[in-house]
């Protein structure tokens, strides 16, 4: 595998959910996600900053790691792809997406924290750039399937996910159609 530079986006991304989660886990309490993880009926009771917090929370190392290596692996390739700018509007209308699904479909008494509804736009929004790009999405559409059948899992956010990924897809299909100076120039800010 060839080395690829971390893209400043995404290595922002990353940076801040691991200094969040070593907030938590240093803080050694459960505060942080009864303060600023998402549940259903947050936006309902005026927590509009649950939408965002809960994209930096993570429940245990594994989760964190199984979150950041999804980041690289579409991050990477995404940020190149579309620019700095797209791309960091993609990762926050999937935080978006995400939180939303959660507030109408989250289920009563859970709390959802991660990352990964922002990972899901992101993968959504890898399909419609090899599409548009590459013609040949079965590598992504493959990622996509498994991924899909994981998030009804146990413990899994699937409102999360789904949200996340719809928001993604609908991102990215809208900025394909915006006059720019192209999805594929790498310094397109």
């Amino acid at each position: 595998m060839r080395y690829r530079k971390i893209p400043l986006v995404t290595a922002i991304i990353l940076a801040l959910n691991v200094i969040c989660f070593a907030i938590e886990f240093f803080s050694g309490s459960t505060r942080f996600f009864y303060s600023y993880g998402m549940y259903q009926g947050a936006l309902r009771n005026g927590e509009w900053y649950r939408l965002i917090t809960n994209a930096f929370l993570h429940f245990d190392i594994a989760h964190l790691a199984c979150n950041m290596l999804c980041l690289l692996s579409f991050g990477i390739m995404l940020e190149n792809g579309i620019g700095r700018l797209k791309y960091a509007l993609v990762y926050t209308v999937g935080i978006i997406g995400s939180g939303l699904l959660i507030e109408f479909a989250g289920g009563a008494r859970a709390l959802h924290a991660g990352a990964s509804g922002a990972i899901w736009a992101l993968m959504g929004a890898s399909l419609v750039y090899v599409l548009k790009y590459h013609g040949n999405p079965s590598g992504i559409v493959r990622s996509n399937v498994l991924n899909l059948i994981y998030s009804f899992s146990a413990g899994v956010s699937w409102q999360g996910h789904i949200g996340g990924g719809i928001a993604g897809l609908a991102a990215a299909a809208v900025m394909l159609n915006l006059p720019a100076r192209g999805w594929k120039n790498q310094n397109n800010l």
